[in-house]
């Protein structure tokens, strides 16, 4: 709907990406950093929503990357901090003007800086319990970084000289960031008292490091199963907050995941599955299809872009060769159904149209949009990942990559498991009708968690 077709969009008037929750009419309240905000995007959220309902709400959205704050936030939300690569949670201009206290207390405390020159241990020391569920420590295929050449447990963070600065960005695959983020979640409910009244409020957290972690080192990797074990007490000793602070009885908590991930390919093939890599050559492909396209057509840079899993003809090149769009597409997709990764190949015409698609192409479908989406839309196949020798990733349509959690807990809802399938553009309209707000123009539906939401 709004045109948020990945990390970062294709701008095809431009020929350049750009990421939509920058904004240049604002600015980090405390650093250089580059601004972001939720100005851009003109669609509401729940939390928007909410506070038009009841004025006295407030709404919170706390996390370690910047996009997720910002659009987990909305438009007109209290409060929205993050954490991108820096010493300090902050926000823009956009949000507020001048830091509240407690959050400038909370920065002055370097939360982060206490773990650099700490040891990430297993916090279970019996690996048995890790092989139990997970694959063997020593893995070739994961990924080692700038600062840790080592695939295995320890894993030792670096430290740093006095008078050095410290690199933030190292904390990317290490859990840390997470628990620092869930500590300053609990110091917004105490500091806002959120909760304390009749009018309801929104604390909304994002988890980062579980994807960091997930692309180094794998979902079956022990680093992942450890990294979940620490995640879980650390929500468990937030909850346990949140029962003391405002009651688990007037609390609503929403569980889930933005995405899966993909095994390792050499993970999948020990499995007995046919997996494979294709990142050197997915990055080669645009030079692959321009040169078999000008043996026919002649030069001309026809693929102008292959950016978010989808191909962008030149149109400019397409006038002044008198090159069809169908006649081009016939010629393209076979080159693509070539290549050993690719699966099957969809058009911007079907996707646009209204005809009947399989389950591959409605989930591309879903997330089609004729300002920013390309022109071709290849499908990998299972169990294959754009990565060049090491790492996973995600964004196919397979289960290991969208199924993900989705717990409801708290106020009206039963301890039971719904034997049904479910969205995660459910969340919204089952939220709101629990809070007995109206929320018109949304995907999904509302889900029964009890006798009555």
């Amino acid at each position: 709907r709004e045109g948020l077709t990945g990390n970062y969009v294709y701008d095809r008037e431009a020929n350049q990406m750009f990421y939509p929750v920058t904004d240049t009419l604002s600015r980090i309240l405390s650093s250089e950093l580059e601004p972001m905000s939720y100005r851009n995007i003109k669609k509401l959220t729940i939390g928007d929503i909410l506070k038009e309902t009841d004025n006295q709400s407030k709404v919170f959205s706390v996390a370690g990357k910047d996009r997720t704050a910002v659009l987990m936030g909305g438009k007109h939300p209290d409060g929205v901090f993050w954490t991108n690569g820096g010493p300090e949670y902050v926000t823009s201009s956009y949000y507020m003007n001048a830091y509240p206290d407690w959050l400038i207390k909370f920065n002055k405390s370097r939360p982060l800086h206490k773990y650099f020159g700490t040891v990430w241990e297993r916090l279970i020391p019996d690996e048995k319990l890790y092989l139990e569920r997970c694959r063997e420590d020593e893995y070739p295929p994961e990924a080692t970084s700038s600062w840790d050449d080592s695939t295995t447990f320890p894993h030792k963070f670096p430290s740093y000289s006095e008078g050095e600065e410290p690199n933030y960005d190292l904390f990317w695959d290490f859990p840390w960031v997470d628990h620092v983020t869930i500590d300053l979640s609990e110091l917004i409910i105490k500091e806002e008292q959120l909760g304390r009244d009749r009018h309801p409020d929104m604390l909304m957290v994002g988890i980062s490091m579980t994807d960091g972690v997930g692309h180094r080192f794998g979902p079956f990797s022990q680093e992942s199963m450890d990294l979940f074990l620490r995640l879980d007490m650390k929500l468990g000793e937030f909850f346990d907050f949140i029962d003391k602070e405002v009651g688990l009885e007037n609390t609503l908590i929403v569980l889930t995941s933005d995405h899966g991930s993909a095994p390792m390919p050499e993970h999948s093939t020990a499995q007995g599955h046919t997996a494979g890599r294709f990142g050197k050559r997915y990055r080669i492909m645009k030079s692959v299809i321009n040169t078999r396209l000008a043996e026919k057509w002649g030069e001309g840079e026809y693929i102008e872009k292959i950016a978010n899993g989808s191909l962008f003809y030149d149109f400019d090149i397409l006038a002044e060769k008198k090159v069809n769009l169908r006649d081009l597409n016939q010629d393209v997709i076979p080159i693509l159904l070539e290549e050993e990764w690719v699966e099957k190949v969809y058009t911007r015409e079907q996707l646009s149209s209204d005809e009947p698609l399989d389950y591959e192409g409605q989930l591309l479908k879903n997330q089609f949009h004729p300002k920013w989406s390309g022109d071709l839309f290849p499908v990998s196949k299972e169990y294959y990942v754009l990565r060049s020798s090491v790492g996973t990733t995600h964004g196919t349509p397979y289960d290991y990559d969208t199924h993900v959690p989705l717990y409801f807990a708290g106020i009206s809802i039963h301890d039971r498991m719904l034997e049904d399938s479910v969205e995660t553009v459910d969340i919204a309209p089952t939220i709101a009708d629990i809070l007995g707000i109206q929320l018109d123009g949304v995907d999904g539906r509302v889900l029964e968690l009890g006798e009555s939401n």
